[in-house]
């Protein structure tokens, strides 16, 4: 299998060509709510299938500051927040896209087999409110 056809199989990644990488939303969110709770883009990006040796040391870097820097934007007040108080509001906004996906694909008789039981995973910020809105990263 060639290095295109592997990073198109891997659920972080939402497009491939030759000369760029798109990665999903999802990946993005998740990668960010990592980062801030203190792991390091290169072990994201590998545990999530993509080699650095493939991808670029500085790339990955680079992909998670600009990340980062639109997630902030997106969390009203994020400048007089903690760390652990972003990540809270993001897993919220997170789950709550999530369950609205869900949802509206229950309404348009879309099967997902796959469909993540977000509300009954344990997570160790449980008991946390959901708020509304979403969090777009470009």
């Amino acid at each position: 299998m060639d290095e295109l056809q592997m990073l198109r199989d891997l659920p972080a990644v939402a497009n491939v060509s030759k000369d760029r990488i798109t990665y999903s939303n999802a990946f993005k969110q998740v990668c960010v709510i990592r980062y801030l709770a203190g792991e390091s883009p290169t072990k994201i990006f590998r545990e999530a299938g993509l080699p650095p040796e493939l991808i670029g040391y500085k790339r990955i870097e680079r992909s998670v500051a600009r990340w980062k820097a639109a997630v902030l934007k997106s969390v009203s007040g994020s400048s007089n927040m903690s760390n652990g108080e972003i990540i809270t509001e993001l897993v919220n906004l997170y789950v709550h896209a999530v369950t609205r996906k869900e949802k509206l694909d229950d309404l348009a008789g879309i099967a997902n087999p796959d469909k993540a039981n977000i509300g009954n995973a344990p997570h160790p910020l449980d008991g946390a409110n959901v708020s509304g809105g979403g969090v777009y990263i470009r």
